[in-house]
């Protein structure tokens, strides 16, 4: 069943590659950990937040940089563009309760500044801007099934990724570093 969720989000969100994990903190950190973040890099993300955000980039012992909303209660480009520095890894806009940060300003600043961006959207799946679905803009974007929100499997998250790459790369980072095939599975137990 998880793997006709995971497709049936892709092709809905029309998303390369949705996969399933455990919480939209483990997507969260997975994506960040798959973007390359270390210790020491900076992640900027938004004061008015769930703290699973936060919570994922300080476990990789990144430091969170915390900037300003505006009146959509989602990062202000103003503010983000002025909290960038060389140590700034990626960009984490959380769009809240349903409602979209300025994610071509957002996009814009980053792509000028060579930043990734991970979307968090655990608190607005299946919200649009300019008529796209959110989680469709960044590098990578994250969702929570988490009972409280829009969708719920009681827990459990998805990263949802552009690339075949990206996607075997967060296979095996859900897994601990195990990338595994089963493709052939059969033919092993034969």
């Amino acid at each position: 069943h998880v793997r006709e969720f995971e497709k049936s989000c892709s092709k809905y969100f029309k998303s390369k590659k949705c996969l399933a994990v455990s919480s939209g903190t483990a997507a969260i950190k997975i994506g960040l950990r798959a973007l390359g973040v270390k210790e020491r890099d900076e992640v900027i993300t938004q004061a008015f937040n769930f703290v699973a955000t936060v919570e994922a980039i300080l476990d990789l012992g990144a430091k969170p940089i915390i900037v300003n909303v505006d009146k959509t209660l989602n990062m202000d480009p103003i503010e983000l563009e002025k909290s960038i520095t060389k140590k700034t890894k990626v960009v984490i806009p959380v769009h809240m309760l349903g409602f979209s940060a300025e994610m071509n300003k957002i996009k814009q600043i980053c792509k000028k500044k060579k930043i990734k961006v991970l979307e968090d959207n655990c608190e607005s799946v299946g919200a649009k801007y300019n008529n796209k679905f959110l989680g469709t803009f960044g590098e990578f974007s994250t969702f929570s099934f988490y009972f409280s929100h829009q969708i719920s499997s009681v827990e459990g998250g998805m990263i949802c990724c552009k690339s075949k790459q990206d996607e075997n790369i967060i296979k095996s980072l859900r897994c601990h570093g195990w990338a595994r095939d089963l493709s052939n599975q059969k033919k092993i137990e034969k």
